[in-house]
C-alpha cells in the first residue's frame, strides 16, 4: 500500500471508529440471524466458527455427590449427571482481578447454543486450546481422596468438551490444539502419552487421518487437509513445548519435544513449497510479546516472551523464508481480541495471527468468533465477536443475552482483514486517543473493570501486536522522556 492509499484507509478507519455502533441480538430463528446479518459474507466467502480458552470447570457449582459421580462413570453419562448435580446459573464473574472465574457447564452449554443459533452455517470449528480449567489439579484434590484417578478424570474432562461441541455441529469438522492447561502433567507441562493416546482416537478428524494421528501421538501436533479449499493444510501446533514457562514432563521418544516439533513444521513447510500448496497455523500460545505480563513487569526495557527466544528466532526465520505459502494463524491464550502482525525488514506486514477471546469468563465477558474465509486462497478476511451482554449484571439468567459485539468489516472500513489493516489499525491506536479507546473497549467486550487495567498499558499492548521480537517491542513500548 503507497503512502496516500495507507492516509486514506487510516482516515477511513479513523472515522468508522468514531461513529457509534449497536451490539446485535442473536436471534434463534436461523433465517432471521442471517438476515439480521450476523457476519456479512460475500462472493466466494464462507463461514466457520473459533472457540477457545474454554476452560471448562466441572468443580464449581456442582455437588460434591456430582464430582464423585462424575469420577466414576463413563463420559456418556457425564451430561445427564451434570444436568443433575451442576448449578443452573453462570459463574459470576471475577470479584478482583486476581480472582478466576471459568467456564462451568450452564455457560459451556449455553455457549454452544448461542454458537448454533446464529444460523451460520459453520465448514469448520477451530477449537484453540485450554479444554481444560485453571486449578483444575486443586479443584480435584478438593472433592476426591484418591488422587490416583486425577488422571483418567482428566482425559474424561477433554473427551466430554470435545463431544459437546461434536454433538452441537455433527456434520461439521472440529480441529483442536491443545492448550498449557491441558495436560494430565500439569500446567505448561508436556500434555501426557495416556491424554496424547486417548485423544488421538477422539477427536474424529485425527483418527481418521493415520499420518496424524501419529504425529499427534508424538507430540500434540499434526497436520490435516483443510476441508473445502484444496491444495492448502491445517498446520496444528502444540506451542506450549515453545513457551518461556515450559516444565517438561513425558515426550516420547525425544528430550527436547520443543526441536522435535520446529523440525516438523518446517519440514512441513518446505513440502508445501515444494508442491505448491498454503497453510495456516492453529495454536494456542502466540508467537511475540506477552503485553499483560510485559506491562506488569515494572521495566519496560525487560519485555516478556510468550516463547523461548531460539524458538522465537526459528519460528520467525521459518514463517518469514516460506510466507508465499502461508496464508494466516490463529491463537489463544491472552483471553482478549487480539492480533500479532510479522512485517519484513522493509516494514511490510506479511502475516498475521488471529487470537481469539476466551469462552472463559476469567477477566471478561464470555465470547466465541465466527470468521469469515475466502474459499479460493483459505485467508480469514472477516471476523464477528459474540458476547453475553449482561454478564457482569447481578442476576445470571438461565438464557444469557449473546449479542455481537462488532463485525470486522463494519466497524474498520477496510475490504478485509488482512496484515495491513491490522498493521494499520495499531498504529492508529498510538496516535489517537478515542481510537484508542475503542479498541480496549473492544478488548473487554465493554466489561468497564477490564478497560480500566488495560486503559494505563495501552502502549505495550499495541506495540506487542506489531512487534515481535523483544528488541523492536523495546523500541515501541519505551519511548524517551521527550516523547
Amino acid at each position: 500500500m503507497d503512502a496516500r492509499r495507507q492516509v486514506a484507509a487510516a482516515i477511513l478507519l479513523l472515522a468508522c471508529w468514531l461513529l457509534p455502533f449497536h451490539a446485535m441480538p442473536v436471534g434463534t430463528n436461523p433465517r432471521q440471524a442471517l438476515q439480521d446479518g450476523i457476519v456479512s459474507v460475500r462472493r466466494n466467502e464462507r463461514t466457520f466458527l473459533i472457540l477457545t480458552d474454554i476452560h471448562f470447570d466441572p468443580f464449581t457449582g456442582t455437588d460434591p455427590r456430582g464430582v464423585e459421580a462424575l469420577a466414576s462413570n463413563p463420559v456418556e453419562k457425564w451430561p445427564s449427571i451434570l444436568e443433575s448435580h451442576a448449578g443452573r446459573d453462570l459463574p459470576a464473574p471475577p470479584a478482583t482481578p486476581a480472582a478466576r472465574s471459568d467456564t462451568n457447564y450452564a455457560l459451556l452449554v449455553s455457549a454452544l447454543e448461542a454458537a448454533r443459533g446464529t444460523g451460520t452455517p459453520y465448514d469448520y470449528v477451530l477449537v484453540t486450546g485450554d479444554y481444560l480449567g485453571h486449578d483444575f489439579e486443586k479443584k480435584y484434590r478438593e472433592f476426591m481422596l484418591d488422587s490416583h484417578g486425577y488422571q483418567n478424570f482428566v482425559i474424561k474432562t477433554m473427551v466430554f468438551v470435545n463431544r459437546m461441541i461434536q454433538q452441537s455441529f455433527p456434520d461439521v469438522p472440529i480441529v483442536g490444539a491443545l492448550g498449557n492447561n491441558d495436560s494430565i502433567v500439569g500446567d505448561y507441562a508436556a500434555p501426557g502419552e495416556p491424554l496424547l493416546a486417548a485423544l488421538s482416537k477422539e477427536w474424529k478428524i485425527v483418527a481418521e487421518n493415520p499420518d496424524a494421528a501419529r504425529d499427534f501421538r508424538q507430540g500434540g501436533y499434526y497436520a490435516l487437509p483443510h476441508p473445502t479449499v484444496p491444495g492448502q493444510e491445517f498446520l496444528v501446533l502444540n506451542t506450549t513445548v515453545w513457551s518461556r514457562l515450559y516444565t517438561g514432563g513425558t515426550s516420547p521418544g525425544n528430550s527436547d519435544a520443543g526441536a522435535l516439533e520446529m523440525h516438523w513444521l518446517i519440514s512441513r513447510l518446505d513440502d508445501l513449497r515444494a508442491r505448491g500448496h498454503t497453510a495456516a497455523l492453529i495454536m494456542h500460545l502466540p508467537p511475540g510479546i506477552d503485553a499483560y505480563a510485559s506491562s506488569k513487569s515494572g521495566k519496560c526495557s525487560t519485555p516478556v516472551a510468550f516463547w523461548k527466544k531460539p524458538y522465537l528466532d526459528e519460528f520467525v526465520a521459518a514463517i518469514e523464508g516460506h510466507k508465499d505459502s502461508l496464508r494466516d494463524g490463529y491463537a489463544g491464550h491472552t483471553h482478549i481480541n487480539d492480533f500479532r502482525v510479522l512485517s519484513d525488514a522493509a516494514g511490510t506486514p506479511y502475516f498475521a495471527t488471529n487470537i481469539a477471546p476466551s469462552m472463559s469468563p476469567d477477566s471478561h465477558n464470555p465470547e466465541f468468533e465466527i470468521g469469515v474465509y475466502n474459499t479460493v486462497s483459505g485467508a480469514l478476511v472477516d471476523y464477528a465477536v459474540l458476547y453475553i451482554k449482561n454478564f457482569a449484571g447481578s442476576a445470571f439468567p438461565a438464557k444469557p443475552d449473546w449479542e455481537k459485539a462488532y463485525d470486522f468489516r463494519q466497524l474498520s472500513g477496510f475490504p478485509s482483514y488482512s496484515p495491513a489493516s491490522l498493521r494499520t489499525i495499531s498504529l492508529l491506536v498510538r496516535s489517537n486517543e478515542l481510537v484508542r479507546s475503542k479498541l480496549l473497549d473492544l478488548f473487554a467486550t465493554h466489561m468497564s473493570a477490564a478497560i480500566s487495567l488495560s486503559a494505563k498499558d495501552w502502549r505495550p499492548y499495541s506495540c506487542a501486536q506489531t512487534e515481535i521480537t523483544p528488541g523492536a517491542f523495546v523500541a515501541c513500548s519505551c519511548p524517551s522522556a521527550a516523547q
